[in-house]
């Protein structure tokens, strides 16, 4: 999508690289980072490189330099260079180089070397642009859209590592000695074994935000919305808020406190949502409100959807039959109704205010009498 010179676009809006409001990651690795605030800078290419980072410390084999392929470059490669014989660790810096291009140009590597006059050791992370770029859906000519990212993720997480004869300490970040390449075409940097063994330990965790979100738009807003709608609306699988609340959370410009504005940015994201997010939601404009109902999607790209109100019954009974602790019979007379009524008329229902200890029998009973008494 190409933005548009107006400033006051919802195109333009939906193609910055605005940087993610809600954090996305599990509290352990949130902690380790060094806690929300820095996290609200990373955007959608920061998210792509820690995102790739995980794939990465799942699958990726580490290479290491052995004794025998160091013998095997003294024999092939002394020589005499501008009149004096190339050095061991000439040969073996320029050997590591040759191999950090030929990887990159190949796959994703992994590769683990002494780091610091060989008293660290620490694993080498060669990312292709075309990793991070998987979809082709941002137009990137070099890598400089990473390197702010590259900069901001060499600022989290400082921690404290061992030397390999333990008498030494390093004081590392999230990422150490971010490179790039002349020709653009990847991104290299060293992370601790402590780094990797919490993207390893928090792996699933992460897993949940999905990766078509980050994979198939350039922009951070759809990832904002998720997130922001997910957390605070996710356990009840929607709710109220005021547009200027909505509009302040959300740091977005002052005219989508009109409907028309706010209803045209809410269309294209839920679209959005439903093309490649797991989780997408209706919603209704009432005077001042948003009425928010969270659904979940195909997450298939052009799939007819049900309506809204489907989805929104749908989520509902899944939330009582657990709130309200109701076998598969308890549940027949509430399915039938919504059946009958849908989810705008049975709302009034489901949102009467209720003691959350009356389950079972007692809810279901409650829930007749007050249909009874609103003639549902």
């Amino acid at each position: 999508m190409k933005a548009k010179n107006n400033k006051n676009s919802v195109t333009k809006t939906l193609d910055s690289y605005e940087a993610q409001l809600v954090t996305l990651y599990p509290n352990e690795l949130i902690d380790f980072l060094g806690g929300v605030e820095p996290l609200k800078k990373i955007n959608i290419f920061g998210h792509r490189i820690i995102y790739v980072m995980m794939e990465m410390m799942k699958s990726a084999q580490v290479h290491k330099i052995s004794i025998d392929e160091t013998k095997e470059i003294i024999s092939n490669d002394m020589v005499y260079k501008d009149g004096r014989i190339t050095s061991l660790e000439d040969i073996k810096a320029d050997q590591i180089e040759k191999r950090r291009i030929l990887e990159s140009g190949k796959k994703l590597a992994v590769i683990e070397e002494s780091f610091f006059a060989d008293n660290f050791s620490m694993l080498q992370m060669i990312i292709p642009t075309q990793a991070l770029n998987d979809n082709g859906n941002i137009k990137v000519k070099d890598n400089s859209v990473f390197h702010e990212q590259l900069k901001i993720l060499k600022t989290l997480g400082n921690h404290t590592v061992k030397s390999n004869t333990g008498e030494e300490f390093l004081i590392t970040n999230f990422i150490e000695t971010p490179i790039f390449n002349k020709g653009q075409n990847y991104i290299r940097f060293y992370i601790s074994k402590a780094t990797s063994r919490m993207l390893l330990n928090n792996i699933d965790g992460y897993s949940k935000v999905y990766r078509s979100i980050l994979f198939s738009t350039p922009s951070t807003m759809p990832l904002n919305i998720y997130l922001y709608l997910k957390k605070k609306f996710g356990k009840m699988n929607g709710g109220n808020i005021k547009i200027s609340k909505f509009v302040e959370d959300l740091s977005l410009a002052s005219h989508y406190l009109k409907k028309s504005k706010l209803t045209i940015f809410l269309n294209g994201i839920q679209k959005k949502l439903n093309e490649i997010g797991n989780i997408s939601f209706g919603y209704k404009i009432t005077e001042d409100t948003l009425t928010f109902s969270l659904y979940e999607t195909k997450n298939t790209v052009f799939v007819e959807y049900p309506s809204a109100d489907d989805y929104r019954a749908k989520n509902a009974l899944k939330y009582i039959k657990k709130s309200r602790k109701l076998n598969e019979k308890q549940l027949v007379y509430i399915v039938a109704k919504f059946k009958e009524h849908g989810y705008e008329k049975m709302s009034e229902v489901t949102r009467s205010r209720l003691d959350k200890e009356i389950t079972g029998n007692d809810y279901l009973k409650w829930f007749v009498d007050k249909c009874n008494e609103l003639k549902l």
